[in-house]
């Protein structure tokens, strides 16, 4: 059962990370614009944001095993849609239909683990499962990378989506014959409302935000952006309301009144708004700035791959030893890394692997360190009790993954402002070093904030 479970969530975050790597390619074979790249990354994050908690209740009503099979199902048709795509639109409409039902997969993985492995060996298979999210930010980029490079049968990017489709029917096959059903006793609505609103908002902010900078900023995005707050407004009160009587809302808002959770999901939006961008700038720039082919961009990000790992490996002991000073020590190497970039991309030596490659292990080692180290801040806080975990897990992981679209959409747009439309390298390296300037801005603030943050609880 376990492999079948492992294939689901890695194919899930694999996704997230191997689009990176073909958005030249895209942008190329399908005339693609600039904001219609961000919206190929960001879709998918605001799809899977928006969709993990409603996912992880369809399981407890419906079914566990039923709504991973549904989900992955739903991937491999999407993933072969997205192979497909005629059109840039067509291709942005279906990655947020991947996303959403990689949304479905994702939250049955650990469900399952946690109803159907004995307590002995619960432990070891919840550490697989960490592995294979960080592996699937490795295996991204150097599979990635040579799919795109090797483009058999002419297909070029579509091989990173095709791919899905026979481990997705084998997934299906093996798991509907070992994974055993499970379902909550207590059986919790659905809160429809709260999906609608919050992906609304959502969209009213990220579509004009990728949009807007290339139509010249109409009225209508400035309209959407203005929108936004009495929209999160409407969402807050909704919630709220269906907190009030005795229902399960989307967010457990009740959960901001502890200091812990509240600081620090404000922490995670600075955190997180970074990282994503980080590495679609990146690509972008070795690939069309500096002409780089894929497989070499996918061989460059290996290093941070290997230190992200090595260190999350490590995050447990180090965070029981020294605290929240952890995630700080590893927000602080992200910084320098950052640092050392634009030093680079400012002295024309950025394309010299003997300096990149330390520099994005130094990346991978801080980020592999302080994002576990974060997490078991916020979600290890005071007054946090043991029923609320999963609710403070739903709402945590909806904002990372938001925070990452909307960084996307943010920094996206500076790089592509500061570019121009006919761009020259100088006119690559200006953009680069302007949008990891705010990038290093924003990683700044979250190491100061992770130093206030209240130390998590230790256990018994």
């Amino acid at each position: 059962m376990l492999p079948v479970l492992m294939t689901g969530s890695f194919l899930s975050f694999l996704d997230f990370f191997i689009v990176n790597i073909a958005l030249p390619a895209m942008r190329t074979d399908l005339q693609a614009s600039a904001s219609e790249l961000q919206l190929i990354v960001a879709g998918y994050g605001i799809g899977f944001s928006v969709s993990l908690i409603t996912g992880g209740r369809l399981g407890d009503i419906f079914g566990r095993k039923r709504i991973f099979l549904v989900g992955v199902m739903g991937f491999t048709l999407a993933s072969a849609a997205c192979g497909l795509a005629p059109t840039a639109p067509f291709l942005i409409v279906w990655r947020v239909l991947q996303a959403v039902t990689a949304a479905l997969v994702t939250p049955q993985v650990l469900a399952i683990i946690r109803v159907e492995f004995p307590a002995d060996e619960r432990a070891t298979a919840i550490g697989f499962y960490t592995v294979s999210m960080g592996m699937a930010s490795i295996v991204a980029q150097l599979v990635g990378g040579t799919l795109v490079g090797l483009d058999l049968f002419g297909l070029s990017w579509r091989l990173i989506f095709i791919v899905n489709v026979p481990i997705g029917i084998a997934a299906t096959i093996v798991g509907a014959r070992f994974i055993r059903d499970s379902r909550s006793e207590e059986r919790p609505s659905l809160d429809w409302a709260g999906v609608a609103l919050a992906s609304t908002c959502l969209f009213l902010v990220v579509f004009p935000l990728v949009q807007g900078r290339e139509l010249g900023w109409p009225s209508w995005s400035i309209a959407c952006l203005i929108g936004s707050v009495p929209g999160f407004a409407l969402l807050v009160w909704v919630e709220r309301s269906i907190e009030a009587r005795g229902r399960s809302p989307l967010f457990a808002l009740h959960l901001l009144r502890l200091p812990a959770i509240s600081y620090g999901l404000v922490l995670s939006v600075i955190f997180f708004g970074g990282l994503m961008a980080f590495f679609v700038l990146l690509t972008l720039f070795f690939q069309s700035g500096l002409g780089w082919s894929p497989l070499r961009t996918g061989l460059l990000f290996l290093p941070f791959a290997v230190g992200f790992t090595i260190a999350s490996a490590l995050s447990g002991p180090i965070t029981s030893r020294i605290g929240n000073r952890s995630a700080a020590l590893g927000a602080l190497l992200m910084a320098v890394s950052l640092a050392a970039v634009i030093a680079l991309a400012r002295r024309s030596e950025i394309s010299d692997f003997h300096f990149l490659v330390p520099i994005f292990s130094l990346y991978g080692l801080g980020q592999g360190l302080a994002q576990p180290g974060l997490i078991n801040a916020i979600l290890g806080g005071a007054g946090l009790k043991p029923a609320d975990a999963g609710a403070a897990s739903g709402l945590f992981l909806t904002v990372a993954q938001s925070a990452m679209a909307l960084g996307v959409a943010v920094l996206g747009n500076i790089f592509f402002t500061v570019l121009g439309l006919a761009p020259s390298l100088a006119d690559y390296v200006a953009a680069l070093s302007t949008a990891l300037v705010c990038n290093l801005g924003l990683q700044i603030v979250a190491v100061i904030l992770i130093l206030t943050l209240p130390s998590p609880q230790r256990a018994p």
